[in-house]
């Protein structure tokens, strides 16, 4: 079963990314307009559409597909997607048309972060037609049909061209990465702050905003639902800015950027409860990734 109902109309959809079960999540909105909440990475759309068809659901029906951002384990298959889904309409920050309508950019900072192995591993995007594309503010309002209707609100911090929307009517949020990464498997929270743009101020702001919304539940890219939704929110804020405060002492005292990583990778093992050996590696390349977009903050901020 690649699908998991999480609420009344709601559906997660595991992507199993890179051959990962519990790692990359995407949710469905069945209804009259049938909406895709992220698309995962370009070499798991497959897999998307494997999880549609298990919900009954034709590549037809889909009327909007919403990256929450362009980070490639978001936004990476949905021009591929769009190929299958004739009917559907994009919904992205202004900020990230930009990159949905030519990923040339995204794909250059992508390569410089992860190397050109892992980018052969993720996939690389595809164009999507920019008249296939809507572009949203700060905030918006979107009616998915019955009755239900989704707020989707600007959610800068882990990147400049994020948003978040909240269905009212369950009160259930789609975070996108405004919350730290909880894998399945490990306890303990990854902030996840990438290169090239990571704001803790923002982000912070985010999370504050995010937490006024009297969610109920959260449903998180990595991974999963959150009932515990305050405790998410508190965590985030403190995990985010104790790393940070870590990153920032090694930087200053010299250490190198994989010292760096090394250092962290055996703490956040420790706190998920299982030896540094045993760690996965996806979750190893997400601190990597957490890291670096701290050390190019902090370079920034110098």
């Amino acid at each position: 079963m690649r699908t998991t109902k999480v609420g009344e109309r709601v559906y997660l959809l595991d992507t199993v990314a890179l051959g990962q079960a519990g790692t990359v999540s995407v949710y469905v909105v069945k209804g009259p307009k049938v909406t895709l909440i992220d698309c995962g990475y370009a070499s798991s759309y497959e897999t998307v559409l494997e999880g549609l068809r298990e919900l009954g659901i034709s590549p037809s029906e889909v009327r909007y597909v919403i990256p929450t951002h362009v980070h490639l384990d978001h936004a990476g298959g949905t021009g591929y997607l769009l190929k299958k889904m004739p009917r559907a309409q994009v919904f992205a920050h202004e900020k990230a048309v930009k990159h949905l309508v030519d990923p040339s950019r995204l794909i250059e900072s992508a390569t410089e972060v992860f190397g050109k192995f892992i980018m052969e591993a993720y996939g690389l995007p595809i164009p999507i037609p920019s008249g296939r594309v809507t572009a949203v503010g700060d905030e918006t309002n979107l009616e998915l049909g019955d009755g239900l209707s989704a707020t989707v609100l600007y959610a800068p911090g882990h990147a400049p061209h994020q948003i978040a929307l909240m269905v009212e009517r369950e009160k259930i949020l789609f975070t996108a990465d405004s919350v730290g990464i909880v894998y399945p498997n490990l306890r303990s929270m990854i902030p996840t702050t990438p290169p090239p743009s990571f704001e803790p101020e923002k982000l912070l702001g985010t999370v504050g905003l995010l937490e006024q919304m009297g969610s109920k539940s959260l449903l998180v890219p990595h991974f999963g639902v959150r009932k515990d939704v305050l405790e998410v929110f508190e965590t985030t804020k403190r995990k985010t800015m104790e790393w940070l405060s870590l990153v920032k002492e090694m930087r200053d005292g010299g250490t190198a950027l994989d010292q760096a990583v090394e250092r962290m990778i055996v703490l956040a093992a420790k706190e998920g409860g299982v030896r540094t050996d045993e760690f996965p590696v996806y979750a190893k390349v997400s601190v990597r990734t957490t890291v670096m977009g701290m050390y190019q903050y902090l370079a920034r901020s110098a």
